[in-house]
């Protein structure tokens, strides 16, 4: 049997909370019995828990927005979003998309990390923004507290350069939170930030530059390098360049069999404009890179030494200063 006048009036119920997520204490506070809260939440029942206390008036899947707030509800006043739940509400678009949301609350606070939620404790709590309506942590925080908790190169190269590429960030920005910050987890990052203060603004230009600094055989070479013609119009920004002999190393930032026919012909027309202007370009595709090192080695000797025997490019190579300068 149902009591109480909140059985009546359940769109009281949801109008006091968050997108349908709430707090059993609030709950209780509405006239909800605590017993009838947790009852509901039983399997089968009309709602169901997201994390210790925190409930979802429906019993369906709930949605990212649903967990995030469940998650601040968990850690309390002046928790925070951050890491890879935070980068997506500030706009970047790269990196793996986050399975668990990422919280920060103060140091004293006891709130353990549960279910999908992933709780840091910290003496460094941050100044929230509001984005989306949630607080979050500022850009290159969220940016640092994501890069340390990831194993993959790739997958850090592409969150630390998106924002500078866009101008949302300068190096030196992200280079001071990752000082501020703990040094666990720091090392890959660091190296990272090297290659972006050195012009890398791609997982797939970061793979070619470690690639290329890792063959000491091969010739010195910029990166993420400007080319002009001779009459100093913008041909294009290659990924690797070896001036002296005009040679031009590009990474497909697509397999060739994921291209669409308009990458393909974009890749076709950008490979025409350096060629006529007497470039040699070799192109190579991540897997390439990845799966046949020593086959990708050979291909830039051979590539290398076609370079060599061909007449000096019709190019200018502007050297602009790095954007940690």
């Amino acid at each position: 049997m149902r009591r109480g006048t909140w059985a009546d009036e359940p769109d009281r119920l949801l109008a006091a909370s968050d997108h349908g997520v709430i707090a059993a204490l609030a709950l209780v506070a509405l006239g909800v019995p605590e017993s009838t809260v947790y009852r509901r939440c039983r399997d089968g029942g009309p709602w169901q828990l997201l994390a210790p206390g925190i409930v979802a008036l429906h019993n369906g899947e709930p949605s990212v927005r649903q967990l995030e707030i469940a998650a601040l509800l968990h850690g309390g006043p002046d928790a925070v979003l951050t890491g890879l739940s935070a980068v997506r509400h500030h706009g970047l678009r790269r990196g793996p998309a986050p399975v668990r949301v990422h919280i920060l609350v103060p140091q004293s606070r006891q709130v353990r990390s549960v279910g999908h939620i992933v709780v840091e404790r910290t003496e460094r709590m941050p100044r929230a923004v509001l984005r989306d309506g949630l607080p979050v942590a500022p850009l290159a925080r969220a940016v640092l507290d994501a890069v340390r908790r990831l194993k993959d190169t790739e997958d850090i190269a592409s969150l630390l350069a998106e924002p500078v590429q866009r101008r949302m960030l300068f190096v030196e920005h992200l280079r001071q939170e990752l000082d501020a910050g703990c040094r666990k987890g720091s090392a890959t990052p660091r190296a990272v930030l090297r290659a972006v203060a050195d012009g890398v603004r791609s997982a797939a230009e970061f793979t070619a530059r470690e690639w290329w600094l890792a063959h000491p055989d091969l010739p010195q070479a910029r990166f993420n390098a400007r080319v002009l013609d001779d009459r100093g119009r913008f041909v294009a920004i290659v990924d690797v360049l070896v001036e002296e002999l005009g040679f031009a190393w590009e990474i497909d930032s697509v397999e060739a069999h994921f291209a669409t026919p308009e990458q393909v012909e974009d890749t076709a027309r950008r490979r025409r404009a350096l060629t006529g202007i007497g470039l040699h370009v070799l192109g190579t595709r991540p897997s390439q890179v990845h799966g046949d090192s020593a086959g990708t080695h050979q291909d830039v000797l051979d590539a290398l030494a076609v370079a060599a025997m061909l007449p000096p490019p019709r190019a200018i190579f502007p050297r602009d200063l790095p954007e940690s300068a």
